[in-house]
């Protein structure tokens, strides 16, 4: 395995395990965090979870400067199929987009969970600095995170994605 390629998989194992949640888990101490990993080639996170814990809602990754960002929601509901196309909506406010993607399996939520890519420069990400909530829409599964505290997060995770 390429040192590129063992680093995306580890950078999927880790979204993947700050992304095991489960359903009824409380979102009490659910912050948002970023986080830049210095490795080559270097990588960005934005996640919305409890630290050091498995309880998140899911996030954001990208290799630094690439322009472009994977979105993983760590669960969605019991009527979607891992394997299977399917698009997120992300909403804050009035501003929206559609976020192309596909469901993993999630053999610990018992539900897929789901990966799609957006641009560093969507305006979604302007939205979500501003904002009060962010709302993920995938199929029947609709959760909510607060954005109070997290445009500086939110920002420096931009930064770190966008082009150069």
């Amino acid at each position: 395995m390429s040192n590129a390629s063992a680093r995306s998989a580890s950078a999927a194992l880790v979204v993947a395990l700050v992304g095991v949640a489960s359903p009824a888990a409380a979102q009490q101490g659910r912050i948002w965090s970023f986080s830049l990993d210095e490795a080559k080639p270097p990588m960005a996170f934005l996640n919305y979870g409890v630290p050091e814990t498995d309880d998140s809602l899911g996030g954001f990754h990208c290799d630094a400067h690439s322009g472009a960002t994977t979105l993983f929601i760590s669960e969605t509901d019991g009527k979607q199929k891992a394997g299977k196309a399917a698009t997120a909506i992300l909403a804050v406010g009035d501003a929206q987009t559609k976020v192309a993607g596909k469901l993993v399996p999630n053999e610990e939520a018992g539900v897929p969970s789901f990966e799609g890519r957006v641009a560093a420069d969507d305006p979604i990400f302007a939205a979500m600095a501003r904002g009060e909530t962010l709302i993920v829409t995938i199929g029947g599964s609709k959760q909510s995170a607060p954005l109070k505290g997290a445009a500086e997060k939110i920002g420096k995770f931009v930064e770190a994605c966008k082009k150069k």
